[in-house]
């Protein structure tokens, strides 16, 4: 058998292949040369007619079939719920923020503008009332004009109930054909819509439904971020704005793209005026009108209240946990569109926000200039260590790079958006990561956390500057108190029997028992004696150590922990000077123990209830009843402690309330600083209110160098002023004005009159106890009917008044023992009887 190459053979396999299919077409075209003219033409139109109708039918029978997506059935069409947001209030009825996973409000029909809806149809469905989910002129339309002639102004022929279909059920990846094959599936999900649902109905789902840009979902969400309106109250031109964002939420966005969202909003209002659907002759007026908005970005970090919204939402999710709904499903707090109404007071609440942005930025300031002589800051050790825990350093020292090396890898700018209080606000820069942690690192933060004293419920909570860069909360964080313990060591030795006019001397004393212990003023001076009102006015360190020693320091850390501090505290001298560490979240109710008598409200109240969608409520909360109060201290006392704060507001370390910050009536408080100027605090109340603040770093070792700018006097102090100032100047909180503390009866009174400080301890001053202890053992009743016997003559003074109450005492005493001597006479002499009779 002879052989060939083997390109001769596939040249051989070529030919007979192309001289067989010429062959064929020659054939064909000799067939078709000796047709009539009128056939060809025919098969012309006909032959692509029937290949379209072959592949619709074998298309639309794949949709049927699921093929491209399961179709809903008429019971899933039946029981469609958009997600919609949870929405947070305050006690007015005040939207606070919202928790969603698309934010999307549902309105009514009645709560939407007629122009939305008119807009609506002129724009992107002229026979909407016309058709069944398909219009067909509409799509004979686009395939003349949109495919023949090349035209794209004409639109794209979905209905609204096809657009529906589309925002419902989204499209899948078709592969070849796929728009068609979407399309398809959307008409026939389209008819089955009309066949549920009214028009008016569609008309509301799908307002209720489509996106309109920057995650605002709805009508009524899109209204109010873009107009701050409801959707009932949208004006012609704003109306034509939001219909015009349906066609491109990006492109047409007022507020990136004004230009394109003014010509496509004027577009839409000549459609409207077209379909009759403006008055007469303003068409003209309507376009002329300039692109007006009055956004309102909204995110979980943005808005009032967003710390105590994060506080609460970790505690909503384990509420919900134990109230399921009726069909035994778990809420969702991000889908369900459940209402959260709480007590916070949206109009206290920005009144607190608006204090710490005002504050802040001149505290950063003042830490800046208390270091810029150095070359090296104190925290410098500090930032080291905290640059080695952050997530970037870690993942680069992963892969295996050096200190040095990450350290350039983490000095490359780039564009971020920071806070800056030097251009009061968040701002877009050029910024390292190495630089930008260092920023954060060095930033001063605040807390406010303000509520009713006698009630404990919660009016302000501010964790904090801006929760987009800072998310910790600082009315939780634990700090170190300073002196704002030392009101509650006063109160301790109050209750154990101290006097407030027993005077305690200022000297410096060392504890040996306690490692040699020697605390010290900040001022370095330790002359003379102070009476109780005195010492807490001026904060004297040495003075507060010594009566609380004096008290005993099991009895002042018994005390400490019954008003509410839960860490433990450890019974050393230092105690006396904060050195416990607690949160706003105790101290509150702490210092609201002495505004309400002695009696600690044992929890804080600031969530009133969660209702459904639909307004049915599923849990409610009410605020501490009377059994969750504890008393701590007898009213007096209470009473005493609150004299001895209005004096450290009157003439003390918090006198700036007054002078500067220009707070006048019933005021009381303390100021207290840590070491190092780290942290700064302010608890005060008045009758009504209860307020604490508290200023510093992230990380003690950030602190401040003075004590002129560093102290409570100058960072926290400001806060606190600044909020009660504007709170008090609020017409529409005069409920939180006026009222008075519990006025001292005259007896108490003539025990305070005592000079606050004195060059020396007076001598008289032990001999004076006696009188003290017989007014102490005397029965209440006993000693309250004696005042009222005798009460204070017109001239008399309060010191008068005490010695004639001590001489009536000794009266008193003196008839009770001679009473006694003749009962026990005549008792031996008739019934031979000893005293006990």
């Amino acid at each position: 058998m002879p052989q060939y190459p083997i390109k001769d053979y596939l040249r051989a396999g070529w030919d007979r292949i192309r001289f067989g299919v010429s062959g064929r077409l020659r054939r064909l075209w000799n067939f078709l040369s000796r047709q009539p003219k009128w056939k060809l033409g025919l098969g012309m139109v006909f032959l692509p007619l029937i290949a379209g109708g072959l592949l619709f039918g074998f298309l639309l029978f794949g949709v049927h079939r699921g093929w491209y997506g399961a179709l809903p059935t008429r019971s899933q069409l039946e029981e469609i719920q958009n997600d919609q947001a949870s929405a947070v209030y305050d006690a007015n009825g005040i939207l606070l923020g919202k928790y969603y996973i698309e934010n999307r409000v549902d309105a009514t029909l009645d709560e939407v503008s007629e122009y939305v809806i008119n807009g609506l149809i002129a724009t992107e469905d002229a026979r909407f009332f016309e058709h069944h989910g398909i219009d067909t002129r509409a799509l004979v339309r686009v395939a003349i004009r949109t495919v023949l002639l090349r035209d794209r102004s004409s639109g794209g022929g979905s209905t609204i109930s096809q657009q529906l279909a589309k925002n419902l059920f989204p499209r899948r990846q078709g592969g070849l054909l796929g728009i068609l094959k979407n399309k398809l599936r959307e008409m026939v999900i389209a008819g089955r819509l009309e066949e549920v649902y009214t028009k008016e109905q569609l008309l509301l789902l799908y307002l209720n439904t489509v996106p309109f840009g920057d995650n605002a979902f709805g009508i009524k969400v899109a209204a109010q971020r873009y107009f701050n309106k409801q959707p009932q109250a949208l004006k012609a031109e704003e109306a034509a704005v939001l219909v015009g964002l349906l066609k491109g939420n990006t492109s047409y966005n007022p507020r990136l793209h004004p230009e394109a969202a003014f010509e496509r909003r004027n577009l839409v209002l000549r459609r409207m005026s077209a379909a009759d659907h403006l008055p007469t002759g303003t068409l003209d007026s309507l376009q002329n009108i300039p692109l007006e908005l009055d956004y309102r970005p909204e995110a979980h970090n943005r808005g009032l209240a967003t710390y105590f919204r994060e506080h609460l939402r970790n505690e909503l999710k384990q509420i919900l946990a134990d109230y399921p709904a009726p069909d035994g499903k778990a809420y969702d707090l991000y889908r369900d569109g459940l209402r959260i109404v709480t007590t916070i007071d949206s109009r206290m609440q920005a009144h607190a926000e608006a204090a710490i942005l005002e504050v802040l930025p001149d505290l950063q300031a003042n830490l800046a200039e208390d270091w810029k002589k150095y070359k090296t800051s104190p925290w410098e050790s500090a930032f080291q260590d905290h640059l080695k825990k952050s997530a970037r350093y870690r993942q680069l020292e992963k892969r295996g790079l050096n200190y040095d090396a990450i350290v350039n890898r983490l000095s490359e700018k780039q564009e971020m958006n920071v806070l800056d209080w030097k251009r009061e606000g968040a701002v877009d820069t050029l910024l390292s990561p190495l630089d930008s942690l260092r920023h954060y690192f060095i930033q001063l933060n605040a807390g406010l956390l303000a509520a009713e004293p006698g009630t404990g419920i919660v009016r302000a909570w501010v964790g904090g500057a801006d929760h987009r860069f800072v998310q910790y909360d600082h009315v939780k964080s634990r700090r170190q108190v300073g002196s704002t313990v030392k009101p509650l060591v006063y109160a301790a030795a109050l209750q154990n029997g101290m006097r407030p006019c027993e005077y305690t001397p200022a000297q410096r004393f060392t504890y040996e028992d306690f490692n040699n212990y020697n605390p010290g003023n900040p001022s370095g001076e330790y002359e003379g004696v102070y009476s109780m009102r005195g010492g807490l006015a001026k904060s004297v360190n040495t003075v507060a150590v010594n009566i609380a020693v004096r008290t005993g320091l099991e009895k002042v850390v018994g005390f400490i922990q019954k008003m509410g501090l839960s860490q433990e505290v450890k019974p050393i001298p230092s105690l006396a000077l904060g050195t416990a560490e607690a949160s706003l979240l105790e101290m509150i109710p702490a210092y609201a123990t002495f505004a309400n008598r002695g009696r600690r409200p044992n929890r804080l109240h600031y969530l009133q209830r969660i209702e459904t969608a639909e307004g049915d409520t599923i849990v409610e909360f009410a605020p501490p009843g009377r059994e969750e109060f504890t008393t701590v201290m007898t009213d007096s006392v209470a009473n005493l402690t609150t004299f001895l704060l209005s004096g450290v507001v009157n003439n003390g370390t918090a006198a700036r309330l007054r002078s500067r910050h220009g707070l006048r009536g019933a005021l009381a408080g303390k100021t207290g600083t840590t070491q190092d100027q780290s942290d700064g605090w302010m608890l005060g109340y008045t009758p009504k209110l209860v307020v604490g603040t508290w200023v510093g770093a992230e990380y003690p070792s950030v602190h401040f160098r003075t004590l002129s700018r560093g102290s409570s006097t100058a960072t926290a102090l400001p806060v606190w002023g600044n909020f009660m100032r504007r709170v008090v100047r609020d017409d529409e909180l005069k409920d939180f004005r006026g009222g008075s503390f519990p006025k001292l009866d005259e007896l108490t009174m003539a025990y305070l009159q005592c000079p606050d400080y004195l060059e020396e301890m007076p001598i008289l001053q032990s001999d004076s106890l006696a009188g003290d202890i017989r007014l102490r053992e005397l029965d209440p009743a006993a000693l309250e009917a004696l005042m009222q016997d005798k009460p204070r003559r017109r001239r008399e003074s309060a010191v008068e008044y005490l010695e004639r109450m001590e001489r009536e005492l000794a009266k008193e005493q003196r008839k009770e023992e001679r009473r006694k001597k003749r009962k026990d006479f005549w008792g031996n002499l008739f019934f031979n009887k000893d005293d006990d009779g």
